[in-house]
């Protein structure tokens, strides 16, 4: 327990024993009154008497606590003036030390800010946070806006009459998507080319079927769970004339030197005239460049016409992966989209005549 609460709990202590001490004086008086048949005018005169005298009892132990108080001060006051004397003596030492620290304080006061020039500062840091914040804010409120516009045209474009999966997190992103539509739409694909799978094959599978278009899209897929679960959406969606999901487990291919883990050749070796392949995959955790297999073992089973796109190139990964595929393949080009990830699109050069 501190001094204060200790004080605060004697002050409190005091002011009950007087009220109690009242009601005591009350009640006593009450009964001595009716036992004794006291006059009205004396009873009264002894119940104002208790006030008082607790009064001045109350005031009496105040004084005996100031007196107190003053004891304990006079000793503190003796204890100092024995200091002071002390230092006397030992003063001109004393006093040297005392201006060397004075002349090293005025020296280093040129260095400490003062406290308007401090406050500005924090000020001018405050409005500097407060201003990122802001922009931070309307940069995602902005993002956010055009994601849900892309999903609002996607959803025209598709004619989706049941529930469609999520387009957050690991899934493609509704810009995205809506990139892949079109093109889908313009160029109308006979064969469409998915590294992983998931909502952007059910998307690609119902703008076919939207469009009527001749062509199908085939998902290469190496876990066998995300089969399942993209074989699901698609039956539920009744598009299964329209998509072929393949299990293609990952091995370990080599290029250039380096090895990578890709899909199972047994899984694409067959396709040829691949008019739109979409790179979203294996994921990055398997490895550095996991997604560089894609061109170099895919490029030879590409229609003339076909058209690459890479996502996620907001990655420094992805963009290594695309420069290393131009410089192997200076035959073909690339577009670069600004999206919510960033993509890339990448085709082969018109010749010059």
């Amino acid at each position: 327990m501190t001094a204060g609460s200790s004080r605060g709990g004697k002050r409190g202590w005091g002011r009950s024993w007087v009220v109690l001490a009242l009601v005591a004086w009350c009640c006593a008086v009450v009964v001595f009154a009716l036992l004794a048949s006291v006059d009205i005018g004396i009873t009264v005169v002894l119940l104002a008497l208790g006030p008082l005298v607790a009064g001045l009892v109350q005031t009496h132990r105040q004084h005996r606590r100031v007196m107190a108080r003053l004891d304990r001060q006079a000793v503190r006051l003796d204890e100092q003036i024995e200091r002071l004397g002390h230092i006397a003596r030992i003063g001109p030492g004393v006093a040297e030390d005392m201006a060397a620290v004075r002349s090293e304080l005025r020296k280093l006061s040129g260095d400490v800010l003062s406290r308007a020039e401090v406050d500005a500062l924090v000020r001018k840091a405050s409005a500097d946070v407060i201003t990122r914040t802001r922009k931070g804010v309307a940069v995602d409120l902005l993002v956010t806006f055009r994601q849900i516009e892309a999903l609002q045209n996607l959803y025209a474009l598709s004619d989706v009459d049941r529930p469609m999966p999520q387009t957050r997190g690991w899934a493609a992103s509704p810009d995205l998507l809506l990139l892949l539509a079109s093109i889908v739409e313009r160029q109308e694909p006979a064969l469409i080319v998915e590294c992983g799978s998931g909502a952007s094959t059910l998307w690609l599978a119902m703008v076919l079927r939207r469009f009527e278009i001749k062509g199908r899209v085939v998902a290469l897929e190496h876990q066998e769970s995300y089969v399942e679960t993209s074989l699901a959406m698609v039956e539920r969606h009744e598009l299964g004339a329209y998509v072929d999901i393949r299990h293609a487990p990952l091995e370990p291919v080599e290029l250039g030197g380096e090895t990578y883990q890709w899909y199972a050749r047994s899984a694409w070796d067959d396709l040829a005239g691949i008019e739109l392949l979409f790179v979203d995959g294996p994921p990055a955790d398997t490895g550095r460049h996991s997604r560089y297999p894609a061109f170099p073992l895919l490029v030879d089973h590409l229609h003339s016409d076909a058209v690459v796109v890479l996502d996620d190139m907001i990655r420094v990964d992805e963009q290594e992966v695309l420069a290393r595929w131009l410089e192997a393949r200076p035959d073909y080009e690339a577009e670069r989209v600004r999206l919510e990830k960033n993509a890339a699109l990448v085709r082969r050069r018109e010749r010059a005549y």
